[in-house]
């Protein structure tokens, strides 16, 4: 019984962990290319590379990721342009309809990279700050200045992918800590289950229940090392009481206050950052 029971926690931990990370290989765009390129800045078998990358990016991390090209956008904010595009073909993965898109404008030789989703708590917006944004726009501009537009479009198409893994990983990585703790706290029930009840008695108050509020680091120290010289269940809860301590340890990193301000983009125009009043988007642009 206690081997199925543990077989049966491991399997619940293990789809925790890694189902929702399945890739969903969902159509996003209703067959619109994910490479737009009306200013004819590729040819056509650099235009293929890139959508046959793009897409696999796309499907991989259930993210549509686009590039746009065109000779002009008027008066219109780049940002606002390309989600104006992004939303009018159909682009969109998921809940959130995430994705990122480039905005190439040859007339005022504009650039805009933005991060497309429902809400800025989940999908693109989330996982593309505006320092995210920004550091894509500076990865490419030296090969946008110089005219190395594929080498440009490659290195966006290969920096969304690298940040895009990041989120992910920290994600899978990001296990909460409850449901840790819960694993082995099952696992000292069930050892302590070999062992007989002795002495139990009812105490009048709940203060006897409480560890010793001065209890020394040296005494912590002791009790750890007894443990794990001990049963089974004492080396398991040595290991839970040094995962205390180093909780505590690091309780004030772990909760300190951080405030970031977004970093404006270099380039010849200087860079700038926009977003929607409604949410549905928000990057970063400027001059190439």
């Amino acid at each position: 019984m206690k081997k199925k029971f543990l077989a049966l926690l491991t399997f619940v931990l293990m789809l925790f962990i890694f189902v929702p990370y399945v890739p969903s290989y969902a159509d996003s765009s209703n067959g619109t290319p994910r490479v737009t390129d009306d200013a004819d800045l590729l040819s056509d078998s650099e235009e293929r590379q890139l959508e046959d990358k793009l897409a696999k990016i796309s499907e991989k991390y259930k993210c549509d990721v686009i590039i746009i090209t065109v000779d002009s956008i008027g008066y219109t904010d780049p940002n606002k342009y390309a989600n104006d595009f992004f939303t009018s073909n159909g682009f969109g993965i998921g809940k959130t309809n995430s994705g990122v898109s480039l905005l190439i404008s040859m007339e005022d030789r504009d650039w805009a990279v933005t991060a497309h989703s429902k809400t800025t708590k989940k999908g693109a917006q989330k996982i593309f700050p505006y320092t995210k944004t920004d550091a894509i726009g500076e990865a490419i501009l030296s090969d946008l200045s110089a005219g190395n537009y594929y080498n440009a479009f490659d290195k966006y198409a290969s920096q969304v992918e690298k940040y895009l893994n990041q989120y992910k990983m920290k994600r899978i990585a990001a296990i909460p800590i409850s449901f840790v703790i819960g694993f082995v706290i099952s696992l000292i029930i069930m050892s302590g289950q070999k062992a007989t009840l002795k002495s139990v008695h009812t105490q009048p108050a709940a203060r006897s229940y409480l560890a010793n509020a001065n209890v020394s680091g040296n005494d912590m120290r002791n009790g750890i090392t007894n443990g794990a010289n001990g049963s089974t269940a004492g080396k398991v809860a040595a290991g839970v009481a040094a995962g205390i301590l180093l909780s505590i340890a690091t309780e004030q990193f772990l909760y300190s206050n951080v405030q970031k301000t977004p970093r404006q983009t270099s380039s010849s125009g200087g860079g700038s950052i926009s977003h929607s009043s409604g949410g549905g988007y928000h990057g970063s642009h400027g001059k190439f």
